[in-house]
């Protein structure tokens, strides 16, 4: 057990310290190397918008639910058009997440966690910054549905529009500023905004290569 583990008050902050990604766990956290001071930049687009732009979304196993990774090979985007070909699927860009269940109490223990740290660990708003990014990604049933597609999401709930409408009301009233997520979210958008790979995400989709 570390000593950050050891020095968990009350339950609530035992959840929180088994969420957050094995370095911090470890090394504690240092702010001016772990979050980005949050602007309207690191607002990412939806999981919809960002599979158009090729982006392709991959369950990982073996990492917290915070460890997300936004991965891609940078010599390759002279090459995208070799992105539609099987052989090379491991070079595309991909957003790789911890796989998220979802069921009656998760949006209570979600709450609880964003609550205990808007109050105690406001430099340090990993949850607040996570459910964030998910609530970004997610705004329809159709965004919903890709991600079960997926495997990146599961849930227990009635319907896609159901979780959809749980996530995007967690963060409402929320203030941060910083983001753990800052880096992942420019380089996302950085993806997005770039129009040829927009032409490629659609060729990918399109492309008569299984």
């Amino acid at each position: 057990m570390t000593q950050n583990c050891k020095s968990c008050k009350h339950f609530t902050n035992l959840i929180r310290y088994t969420y957050l990604p094995r370095k911090i766990q470890v090394n504690g956290v240092n702010p001016s190397k772990n979050f980005t001071t949050f602007s309207s930049e690191y607002v990412p687009r939806t999981e919809t918008k960002l599979y158009e732009a090729g982006i392709t979304f991959e369950k990982v196993q073996g990492r917290s639910y915070l460890d997300i990774k936004f991965k891609r090979t940078l010599i390759f985007n002279w090459f995208l058009c070799l992105g539609c070909l099987p052989l090379f699927k491991c070079f595309q860009a991909r957003l790789e997440i911890p796989y998220l269940k979802v069921d009656q109490v998760t949006g209570s223990v979600l709450r609880n966690l964003i609550a205990l740290e808007q109050c105690h660990y406001s430099e340090q708003t990993f949850i607040c910054n996570y459910v964030s990014l998910i609530d970004s990604l997610i705004h329809t049933d159709q965004d919903v549905e890709f991600l079960v597609d997926t495997e990146t999401i599961g849930h227990e709930l009635g319907s896609h529009a159901e979780l959809a409408t749980l996530v995007n009301g967690l963060c409402k009233y929320v203030v941060f500023t910083s983001n753990y997520y800052g880096k992942i979210i420019m380089e996302l958008n950085e993806h997005y905004n770039n129009s040829w790979k927009h032409f490629m995400g659609r060729l990918k989709a399109v492309s008569v290569f299984p």
